[in-house]
């Protein structure tokens, strides 16, 4: 750790370079920066670079490098372990955040958040592939995998990337694509922000932003008939389709089962799968409408809580079994926060089709990402950690080999070992070649 001393002359030279006002370590626009969404993250920088331009990531990684500090970039701050702020020096690139379209494709900064993109994607009919909650910067998303909406249809947010301009290690500015730099292509896509900073990402868009999207709920007595019934229907959903389980607390504070439905596409298929899951169990009550991603993004922005606590775990699941549901029930009734829930990511349809060694994401099998949001007041945080822990736990020996990157901090090591599964090596080997002295601190990677 440097020095107060060394770190104040450090600000002063970078400060010189870009400006003062853009290198922080202590204030208002210090302490905007270091906060993030999880009031559980109290971290503090040394240092903090408001930066506004591509020269000045350049600028303050060549700083960083020289002074051997470490760097988190920190763009929508929803990273929940807090490590886009746990480097000694902090890019800020939220005001990076251009967005540009073309044909059916689109660049933006890599500060833009997911609510952003949608609104201007939304006016052109055109629908990026995204996470689920607005204030999510997408760059950070998609490097690390991003499930979604329309992970059925289009894959992951990570499988969207066209190319990058990327702010290497040694302060290099590169394109990478398929054809430039086609190493660092692929690690960008699954592998994090572990390569270099990412000023600039281009993705593919979608025609036809109007989708049918809302919920299908499901009163609790009736978990098992549910996912009985879900997952016999699920070998056969059509990709239109993305279905995602949320345990979810109603409006008694008591857990509800809410299928998140989201469909893409016309004709009349959309009618047919919706009789079907009405039949899931009894006393279906169900939520659709039609309408764009921005207005789907807005809503859930609403029902995001900012502010408290939150401990997340992840486990990888090939199907919603009896006994991981009756783990999950189990969990759900006895959380001792009322705010606390449960939510399944399924993976399934297009991104199955692409071959595991093509990105650096490291599960293309059928499965099922459970998140595990333990979520209270700030305070003592023994029950609620140990109920995130247990739950975990207990459905880990009917787990895959697997882990959510996006999901696991520094102090899941074994997740880290097992979260990127066959491109583990390659992974490993591409952050030696372009992060030799290690400075980038983002997603956790197994040692190397």
């Amino acid at each position: 750790m440097k020095t107060e001393k060394m770190t104040d002359r450090i600000r002063k030279k970078l400060g010189k370079q870009i400006g003062d006002e853009k290198v922080v370590s202590s204030g208002d626009a210090y302490e905007r920066s270091r906060k993030i969404w999880n009031a559980r993250v109290m971290h503090r920088p040394d240092l903090i670079v408001l930066c506004e331009n591509t020269a000045d990531v350049q600028a303050a990684i060549k700083a960083a490098t020289i002074a051997e500090m470490s760097i988190s970039v920190r763009a929508g701050g929803h990273d929940w372990p807090g490590r886009c702020i746990q480097g000694q020096l902090v890019l800020d690139v939220t005001r990076l955040n251009e967005i540009s379209i073309a044909d059916q494709t689109c660049s933006i900064g890599g500060g833009t958040l997911t609510m952003d993109l949608a609104e201007v994607t939304s006016a052109h009919g055109l629908l990026p592939v995204t996470g689920i909650i607005g204030g999510v910067g997408v760059t950070g998303l998609a490097l690390g995998g991003g499930y979604g909406h329309f992970t059925a249809k289009f894959g992951l947010a990570s499988d969207n990337i066209l190319g990058a301009e990327v702010v290497l290690a040694d302060g290099r500015v590169v394109q990478t694509d398929a054809n430039q730099e086609p190493d660092l292509f692929w690690a960008i896509r699954g592998g994090g922000g572990n390569f270099g900073v990412v000023t600039r990402l281009r993705l593919q868009l979608h025609k036809g932003d109007n989708v049918i999207d809302g919920a299908v709920v499901f009163p609790w007595e009736e978990v098992e008939n549910v996912f009985r019934a879900y997952n016999s229907t699920l070998t056969a959903v059509p990709d239109e389709l993305t279905l995602k389980p949320f345990f979810f607390p109603g409006p008694d504070g008591g857990p509800s089962i809410v299928l998140q439905y989201t469909w893409y596409g016309d004709g009349p298929e959309h009618e047919r799968m919706l009789e079907t899951v009405k039949q899931f169990g009894r006393g279906a009550v169900v939520r659709l409408e039609k309408r764009n991603l921005a207005e789907i993004l807005r809503e859930a922005e609403k029902r995001a809580t900012v502010g408290i606590s939150w401990i997340t775990r992840t486990v990888t699941l090939p199907q919603l079994s009896p006994e991981a549901i009756d783990i999950i029930k189990r969990a759900m009734e006895r959380r001792p926060s009322p705010r606390s829930w449960i939510a399944s990511h399924p993976f399934y349809g297009a991104g199955e089709r692409i071959a595991i060694g093509a990105t650096a994401f490291g599960i293309r099998s059928r499965h099922q990402m459970l998140g595990i949001y333990s979520v209270f007041e700030p305070g003592d945080e023994t029950a609620h950690a140990a109920w995130a822990d247990e739950t975990e736990a207990a459905l880990t020996p009917y787990a895959l080999p697997s882990a959510y990157p996006n999901y696991f901090g520094a102090d899941r090591p074994n997740q880290a070992a097992l979260g990127f599964g066959p491109n583990t090596e390659r992974i490993v080997q591409l952050k030696k070649h372009y992060d030799p002295e290690g400075i980038f601190h983002a997603i956790s990677l197994p040692p190397f």
